[in-house]
């Protein structure tokens, strides 16, 4: 009796954990990189380049500069992007940083980990500069 009062209760709680999970968002607003890259190609404030095969867009909404670095189709880790935003305060910069890599653990890890490096660099030849 026990194990079918542990059912009926699994059972009724199943769809509200199944809810919860389907609300979870993306750390990047994006669910996809695919939807990322699209709406960003779509809007007209993003400009793009390309960089070694890298599709990069920037924006700029008050005084944040948004980064975003979508990975090449040749990158273990593609396909991921890496949104930084870039504030400049107070003589300091600061990047914060989000990203949705859809690949390998293993690749994504070290994609932020590169990622990691690269803001460090930035900051610290910022640091020196001012």
């Amino acid at each position: 009796m026990q194990a079918y009062k542990f059912l009926l209760a699994f059972l009724f709680y199943l769809p509200i954990l199944h809810a919860q999970d389907s609300t979870v968002s993306s750390p990047i607003g994006y669910e996809t990189v695919e939807q990322a890259f699209k709406a960003l190609q779509e809007d007209p404030a993003a400009g793009m380049q390309e960089y070694e095969g890298w599709a990069m867009f920037s924006q700029k909404a008050d005084g944040v500069y948004i980064l975003w670095s979508f990975t090449p189709a040749f990158h273990p880790a593609n396909p991921s992007v890496v949104r930084r935003k870039i504030v400049k305060k107070d003589g300091r910069v600061n990047i914060s940083m989000d990203a949705l890599c859809q690949s390998e653990k293993e690749y994504c890890d070290q994609l932020i980990e590169d990622f990691r490096q690269i803001n460090e660099r930035i900051i610290r030849d910022q640091s020196a500069g001012s």
